[in-house]
């Protein structure tokens, strides 16, 4: 096999692919046999047509077969052969089937990216106490959104709790959940600066066009839930479409910065691992007060 790679842009390659002739014979013996088994013709049994016989009869049906099985394995052989780490579906076109099979398939492949001191990263500490202004300020919002003059042991009692300390308590481990929770988001946006100030990389356009695809189907979903007419929603997407650019590719490089990291400390890159990379770097970052 034949493989000839002109790149195109910073991330973008075609491949020239030429199959050679023996492997496309393999290939179609390999079909008509399969063809041999089921074919319907006049004359002869299924199993007993001869070749040329399978030939006159089902050529196109082999030279579809065979196209639609070399593809996609020629396609793999020629990334192992020329070590291409493919981030993008291949776009195939020219693909042309005689003697040999050949064909084009423009990808785009992942970026290099050096991603710099992401162990020991300097974590600043935050509480998730919950101090008694901020008990007393949950239960004033809980009184405005009741409407409600006081909120006492009969409140409590109404909401299941023996006392009005009982359900103190109740709201206190609520809210230390919440702290522990809104820390933990700040946190981890800190640290993702940290890595995307000290990594500089070429983003695969492909990747983002697909999170932009994502992202519109799911401000769609959320707007259509809440009945808004087709018309209105179009409009919002318009009006949306800067912003969901912005974050399309800000959660591309997130990714890919995440993912190098995993592949470098052998993290499994599964869909999990955002998370596990983020508790590697929390478990190997410098804590200070």
């Amino acid at each position: 096999m034949k493989v000839s790679v002109n790149k195109l842009d910073a991330l973008k390659r075609e491949l020239d692919i030429e199959v050679s002739q023996d492997r496309v014979k393999q290939k179609f013996d390999a079909v008509y046999e399969e063809i041999k088994k089921s074919a319907k013709i006049p004359g002869f049994r299924p199993g007993t047509a001869p070749r040329n016989i399978l030939e006159k009869h089902h050529s196109k049906l082999a030279q579809e077969e065979v196209i639609r099985q070399l593809l996609p394995e020629t396609y793999e052989d020629a990334l192992k052969k020329e070590n291409l780490d493919v981030i993008s579906l291949p776009e195939i076109t020219d693909v042309n089937l005689g003697a040999t099979l050949r064909y084009k398939a423009k990808v785009e492949i992942r970026p290099d990216i050096d991603v710099k001191d992401y162990k020991n990263i300097k974590i600043k500490k935050r509480s998730n106490e919950v101090k008694s202004e901020d008990l007393e300020k949950a239960l004033d919002n809980i009184k405005k959104l009741r409407k409600v003059d006081a909120i006492g042991d009969d409140f409590a009692h109404g909401l299941g709790y023996s006392s009005l300390d009982e359900f103190k308590e109740a709201l206190k481990r609520q809210l230390v959940i919440q702290k522990e929770s809104e820390n933990k988001m700040q946190l981890e946006r800190e640290v993702i600066d940290h890595l995307l100030k000290n990594a500089k990389f070429t983003v695969p356009e492909s990747l983002v066009a697909r999170r932009l695809h994502e992202l519109h189907h799911e401000v769609h979903d959320y707007f259509a839930k809440n009945n808004m007419p087709k018309e209105e929603i179009e409009k919002k997407e318009k009006e949306l479409e800067p912003k969901l650019k912005d974050q399309a590719l800000e959660e591309v490089r997130i990714f890919l910065v995440l993912d190098e990291i995993a592949k470098l400390e052998k993290i499994s890159r599964d869909d999990h691992m955002p998370n596990s990379v983020m508790e590697f770097l929390f478990k190997n970052a410098e804590w200070v007060a």
